[in-house]
Parts: structure tokens; C-alpha cells; sequence
């Protein structure tokens, strides 16, 4: 099997926000406001003393063992419990809590797409590692009243800033808000940055830059009912983002909302069984690639390589590269008699999308596809027992003429009938009706946002 390549890994709005800037702009002069164009410009340092460049997932763990005896440089920060903040999709809260519990999380409590917790700065480095669910982990700083801008700004104004961005670093700021004085989110962000910038220039005659793409650190920014929250975003990049898709195809499922239609298909379970994976209409391929991460205890977040933590001054690399190592070996372990799982399509042009994303996640030996139309389905030769059909079944931006929808789950719903006796089968579709196209009685129903689209993930038990 070949290694698991890690690339790069966007902030999440608080709970419930209703509208959102991701980053503040520079507004010295010589720049315009808010234009990508003009970052790009922007000074952009050298990796910071002590920020080393990422080696992949499969760099060699020996020069870190978990055993290490090696203090940590940072152990105050690691042994002070801290105060987090998770995002989601709606609707995946109860899930989330449920992995962070299982991750060791403490004072765990679930809002409106998020979830908040606490722990060490290691609870953190797990979450950013296992989460298969979240967007983005906040560590948060400080609350504080802001009914006005200049209230917000002299609170951001009272966290020393250098003691987490160095001089000649990069950021940026996520403002989100609902119930606020401050409205513009991005003249809130602009407040935020302001205020960081203004501190670093008066005590030390220069100040960091902004970098809207790929800043050392991003600053989150909520306020509801006038009442702020300033928090360090550890994830930079959404997590969701496992960077092994090279091209996304058309419509595609985002990977942690194809994790959690595998957690609430019972796949996790079905895995440890050893139970075959088919999905007949794949696409890309990423519910295929998320099951045989499960299935071989690979931490989502080894197949990235960028998080937000990598560019904060008080960032534990020891720390982080145990919890990373650790991983590590839980991979290497769980990998080892993995069977083959199955995808099918009917267009050619999405296959090769989806066994080049296969190839760069180094699961090339274990995912195997083939062009089928769904008509034509069969469980997989080597299948020894039934497993699990999943799938992703085309609706909205997928198809092309009306009708072609009803027309496809008819044919699935057919074939899972006709050949898949005993399987267990959850089909993600775009609606409850499109769901009765299939023309099989569901056991449970699941609502689950795929971005703004809410669809329904309908689990059935095929008679045998």
C-alpha cells in the first residue's frame, strides 16, 4: 500500500452566527481593503524559529518516540485546562460530542453547530488529529463585553499578543455576529486587527502582515449580545479538508459529512467486523476513502499536513509530534488485513477522479473500482458475508434533466431488492420523497446538511 501523502489543510462562524468576514484586510496605505489580489503582496516570512516544515504522515517516528523523555518546552501551556470550541454542520452536533467525549474531552456541551468543551492543550491536539466530523477547533482566549467597536477593540487590545504571534508574522481574523451593536463583519474584523497590529507597532515599532490565504495564525472573533469571545483558530484550514481530493467533481460530498453518514450507516462497527464496503453510485469516491480510513484506524488529520497551531508562539511541537506519532502506529497497526472495498460508476470521467483521490489517500490496494451502471450492481466477488451499500444518490446539482432523479433511485432501489439480501444499505438522498422512489421501507431517518442542502440519509436492512 502506498504512504499516505499529507498537503495543505476556513474558519467556521460561531454558534449560530448569521453572517460572517473571514479575514480582516490591511488597511495601511498603498493597499485596498479586502482584495485577495492585494494579499498576495503581502510580506510573507520564512517559517518562524522553531516552526519546523511538515514531513508527511509517514515521516520517520523514531526521532520522536511517544516515550519520550524530553519535557515539553511549553508544559504550563499543555497542563492548563483550556477552554475550546468545535464547529460542525448543523445537525452533527450529537456526533461530535459523542467522538470528543471519546477522545477525552471534559465539560462537554453541544449548541447550535458546535460544540464546547475543555481540557489540556493535548485534549486540543487530539481533536485536531481524530475529529472526523469537525471544521475547525477554537482555543479560546478571553470573553469580554463589546457593545461598540471601541469596546472591542480595547478588548482585544488587553491579550498580550506577542506572547502567540511573532513580529514578523502573518494573520487573520474571522469576525462572525448576531444579536450585535457591531453588524459589519467586516469592519468588526478590521476592529480586531487593528487593534492586534496597533499593540505590536507601539511596543515594538513594526507589526505582523495580513495574509488572507495562509496566515501563521487566525484569530476568531464572535460577539452575541454584545458579549465577545476571542479565540485562536488551531485548525487554520477546515478540517475537513483531508487534502487527498485532486479534483473534487461535480457536486461533491464534503469528507465530514461523508464520515458522519458512515458513523449514523453503522459503519464503524460493521469495520470492526471485518463486513465488505460497496458504494454503487461513487463519484469521487470520498465515502469509500473516509470507510477504509475508519476501518484502518487512520486519524483524519494525518492525511493533512497544515493546521493553525503550526504558526502560534506557544504551539508544542514535542507534544504535537507524539500525539502525531502515536497516530501513527494506530495506522500502521489497523491497516494490516483490510479487505477490498468497492465503488461503481457510470461515468468513466469520474472514475479516474475518483482512483486518482484513492491514490493520493495511499488506499490504492483497498479501494477498487469499476464502470457499472446501477442496473447492473452485484455484491462484490470477494464479499465472504454481507456488509454495507452506501451511497450518495444523485439529486440536485448531481443530475442534469428533471426526472433523471427519480429515475435513478427507482433503478438503485431495484437492485438492492433483487441482489443484496441481508446487506445493510443507507442511501443519502435529497429528499423524503425521493427517498420513496427507492420503493424500500426505511428503519430510520437521518436529517444531514450536505453545505446548505438539507438531505435525508435513510438506513434499510435488505431482506435476504
Amino acid at each position: 500500500m502506498r504512504r499516505l501523502r499529507v498537503g495543505p489543510a476556513s474558519t467556521d462562524a460561531r454558534p449560530g452566527a448569521t453572517s460572517s468576514h473571514s479575514e480582516a484586510a490591511d488597511s495601511r496605505p498603498g493597499r485596498c481593503a479586502g482584495h485577495a489580489c492585494c494579499a498576495a503582496i503581502l510580506y510573507k516570512r520564512p517559517a518562524p524559529c522553531g516552526r519546523r516544515e511538515r514531513r508527511g504522515c509517514y515521516a520517520p517516528a523514531q526521532a520522536l518516540p511517544v516515550t519520550d523523555p524530553i519535557r515539553s518546552k511549553n508544559e504550563s501551556v499543555m497542563s492548563t485546562t483550556h477552554a475550546f470550541f468545535a464547529t460542525c454542520p448543523r445537525n452533527l452536533e450529537l456526533l461530535l460530542e459523542e467522538e470528543l467525549r471519546g477522545l477525552g474531552a471534559k465539560k462537554v456541551r453541544q449548541t447550535v453547530a458546535g460544540v464546547h468543551f475543555e481540557g489540556p492543550l493535548q485534549t486540543g491536539y487530539r481533536a485536531l488529529l481524530w475529529s472526523r466530523l469537525a471544521n475547525s477547533v477554537l482555543l479560546e482566549l478571553k470573553r469580554f463585553a463589546a457593545p461598540s467597536p471601541e469596546a472591542l477593540y480595547d478588548g482585544v487590545r488587553t491579550i498580550a499578543w506577542d506572547e502567540h504571534l511573532a513580529v514578523d508574522s502573518t494573520l487573520a481574523v474571522n469576525f462572525t455576529a448576531r444579536n450585535s451593536q457591531i453588524t459589519h463583519t467586516k469592519f468588526g474584523a478590521l476592529k480586531v486587527k487593528d487593534a492586534v497590529v496597533d499593540q505590536f507597532r507601539e511596543r515594538f515599532g513594526s507589526r505582523p502582515s495580513v495574509d488572507l490565504r495562509r496566515p501563521d495564525l487566525k484569530i476568531n472573533c464572535h460577539v452575541e449580545k454584545d458579549q465577545a469571545t476571542l479565540s485562536i483558530d488551531l485548525a487554520g484550514d477546515s478540517l475537513h479538508k483531508r487534502s487527498y481530493r485532486a479534483d473534487k467533481g461535480r457536486a461533491p460530498l464534503k469528507e465530514n459529512v461523508a464520515a458522519a453518514v458512515l458513523i449514523r450507516a453503522g459503519w464503524p462497527a460493521l469495520a470492526r467486523e471485518g463486513a465488505p464496503l460497496f458504494d454503487p453510485m461513487c463519484g469521487s469516491g470520498t465515502l469509500l476513502i473516509e470507510g477504509a480510513l475508519m476501518a484502518a484506524d487512520c486519524a483524519p488529520g494525518l492525511v493533512r499536513d497544515d493546521f493553525g497551531v503550526d504558526g502560534w508562539l506557544q504551539h508544542d511541537e514535542l507534544a504535537w509530534a507524539r500525539e502525531r506519532a502515536r497516530a501513527q502506529e494506530r495506522f500502521e497497526a489497523g491497516r494490516r488485513g483490510l479487505g477490498v472495498y468497492v465503488g461503481t460508476d457510470i461515468q468513466g470521467s469520474i472514475l479516474r477522479t475518483a482512483r486518482a483521490n484513492t491514490e493520493k489517500a495511499g488506499l490504492d490496494a483497498i479501494i477498487r473500482y469499476s464502470r457499472k451502471p446501477v442496473t447492473e450492481i452485484v455484491p462484490p466477488m470477494h464479499a465472504d458475508r454481507p456488509g454495507l451499500v452506501v451511497t450518495n444518490a444523485p439529486y440536485g446539482e448531481r443530475l442534469g434533466a428533471d426526472g433523471q432523479a427519480e429515475q435513478a433511485h427507482r433503478e438503485l432501489g431495484a437492485s438492492l431488492k433483487s441482489r443484496f439480501g441481508g446487506w445493510q444499505a443507507s442511501v443519502l438522498t435529497g429528499s423524503k420523497e425521493l427517498g420513496f422512489e427507492l420503493g424500500v421501507r426505511a428503519d430510520k431517518i437521518y436529517s444531514i446538511y450536505n453545505g446548505r442542502l438539507e438531505c435525508k440519509l435513510l438506513n434499510f436492512s435488505l431482506r435476504a
